[in-house]
């Protein structure tokens, strides 16, 4: 295979979240950055009397990701902080989120939290506060997470 000319950078993504899965905000302006963990695939193994090797099956169930997006800290009303901060105070601490890693533009691929196939609101996990440092010139940023049991690929219509 010769190599490829179709690598995206990674720093030209859009990041959404939504309260109710149809309103969606996009928080790209601010996001700096989206790390993905988990999503494992259960894995047994098991050593016979006989022979040297294990005996390793695939469990067919794939473990929870858990997406984190660090941001711009801001206290303007329908920016990253506060619509996210507001879901993490409330009763029912769930949220949509949606990244796309190229950008967004008709065609590019969406990942979409999902359970069942199918996009969800889905727990947050966390969301922090701003460090603060009285030496550095750096922007004020906060982090939150989700935890997914899915993902839902998707082809950006618009």
């Amino acid at each position: 295979m010769a190599q490829t000319t179709a690598g995206i950078p990674v720093s030209g993504f859009k990041v959404e979240v939504s309260t109710n899965g149809s309103a969606w905000t996009n928080i790209s302006g601010a996001a700096a950055t989206v790390t993905i963990e988990g999503g494992d695939n259960k894995v047994g193994t098991q050593h016979t009397a006989e022979g040297a090797e294990a005996i390793v099956v695939s469990g067919n169930k794939i473990d929870p990701r858990t997406i984190t997006v660090r941001s711009v800290y801001t206290e303007e009303s329908g920016e990253a902080f506060a619509v996210v901060w507001a879901q993490y105070v409330a009763t029912d601490k769930v949220i949509y989120l949606r990244w796309c890693p190229k950008g967004g533009g008709a065609g590019d691929f969406q990942y979409t939290c999902a359970v069942g196939g199918a996009a969800a609101a889905v727990p947050i996990v966390s969301c922090t506060l701003p460090e603060q440092d009285a030496g550095a010139e750096d922007v004020a940023l906060f982090e939150f997470s989700v935890m997914t049991p899915g993902l839902l690929k998707s082809a950006v219509s618009t």
